[in-house]
């Protein structure tokens, strides 16, 4: 495994070096991204440049440090492409949980509310007001709290990120009829729910 990840390493560091030499002899400029040569090092450079002894290998040492200098370049735009696509990313998938049509939750593993989204607020009527911190059986009917203890036990007994769920017929504060299924995240620390009120409502349009 490790001769494996050294290889691609190394592979990865070839490939670039190959990139970087490509663009110098094409005459690309490095762009510093990665950063500059001092004015001591580059008066070092100047130096051994101008003693006939020493000019070939300054000249070479010139010529890899731009190939250093591109290399660094190109690892500094490819970061950013990849921050770039790790955002829309995150941004795409938190719209999608934000703004479902069906209630999430995102419970800690002793009933407390980490997380919801809209459609939960709306359907415990608290818009204006945060679910997180609270307590869930707080948001139920009277007399509920055995049943989510037992309903959180039952989800967490399940291998994380198992397809099967836990569910359980409760109660809205207002009476209301409400389904919950739950089932362990992946991480193992927190229950993922879905909330929908039974039987559901008939929708007009």
């Amino acid at each position: 495994m490790a001769t494996t990840h050294g290889y691609r390493n190394a592979e990865s560091h070839d490939r670039l070096r190959r990139s970087a030499r490509d663009l110098i002899e094409h005459g690309v400029p490095p762009r510093n991204h990665g950063g500059t040569l001092s004015v001591d090092a580059l008066q070092l450079l100047y130096e051994r440049a101008s003693q006939p002894d020493s000019a070939a290998d300054a000249l070479k040492l010139l010529h890899e440090l731009q190939t250093y200098q591109v290399e660094l370049d190109l690892l500094y735009e490819q970061l950013q492409a990849n921050e770039l696509e790790i955002v829309e990313e995150l941004t795409h998938y938190k719209s999608l949980y934000e703004q479902a049509p069906v209630s999430y939750l995102i419970v800690a593993n002793d009933g407390e509310i980490i997380e919801g989204n809209q459609a939960a607020e709306t359907l415990f009527g608290e818009g204006a007001l945060p679910l997180t911190g609270k307590a869930l059986s707080a948001l139920l009917a009277p007399g509920q709290e055995l049943a989510i203890l037992t309903l959180l036990g039952r989800a967490a007994e399940d291998a994380p990120g198992t397809p099967m769920t836990a569910s359980l017929p409760v109660e809205l504060a207002d009476h209301r009829p409400l389904i919950i299924c739950a089932r362990p995240a992946i991480a193992g620390d927190s229950i993922l729910m879905v909330l929908s009120e039974f039987p559901p409502q008939t929708a007009s349009f």
